[in-house]
């Protein structure tokens, strides 16, 4: 078993640093992405916040995430609060939400609206647990995805975990179709 996810800039860490798995290409300061990213792709990107339940903002084109940044901080934000990942094809989703192994059993809550999971959610949730929960993750989550949503249970006892799953593998992990976006105690 590893450390629990403390606090939200804890888990940011963490999740950059490649701890759970397979998540969105991510980068801890708009200046990296400016120094390391290849301009002409076309991928679109999302400002994340550090802050629990802080803003996200989406669908930034690559061109205006600098413009976007420094908009965002004369706004007020701080720019440690922020960072930015590339936005996944939210168009391809099958399923996300969040996933918990309580004492009484698995539990999920989720959408398979195709939105970002904050809009999905707000628009059309639903709960399930038990058998229903274990067979609608078999049925959307890749094997390999399904094994590492197993791992995180696992090891993260009493804590929430994040995802979104796609219609095609897609992430820094080759091979899943599933993103965690996030672990956190419940």
């Amino acid at each position: 078993m590893v450390e629990s996810v403390l606090t939200k800039s804890d888990f940011v860490r963490r999740y950059q640093l490649g701890e759970f798995g397979n998540h969105s290409p991510t980068w801890a300061r708009v200046e990296d992405f400016l120094a390391e990213h290849p301009l002409g792709d076309g991928q679109k990107y999302h400002l994340r916040n550090r802050v629990t339940g802080g803003a996200t903002w989406y669908n930034i084109d690559e061109d205006g995430v600098e413009f976007a940044f420094y908009d965002l901080l004369n706004s007020g934000v701080k720019s440690e609060s922020l960072y930015l990942s590339a936005m996944a094809p939210t168009e391809l989703t099958l399923i996300q939400g969040e996933v918990v192994r309580a004492p009484w059993g698995l539990y999920l809550y989720y959408t398979q609206v195709a939105k970002p999971m904050r809009d999905a959610l707000a628009e059309k949730a639903e709960s399930v647990s038990g058998l229903t929960a274990l067979m609608l993750l078999k049925r959307y989550l890749c094997q390999r995805s399904y094994e590492w949503l197993e791992y995180l249970l696992d090891e993260y006892p009493g804590h929430a975990v994040e995802f979104s799953t796609y219609g095609k593998c897609w992430g820094t992990v080759p091979g899943m179709n599933t993103v965690f976006w996030e672990i956190r105690q419940y």
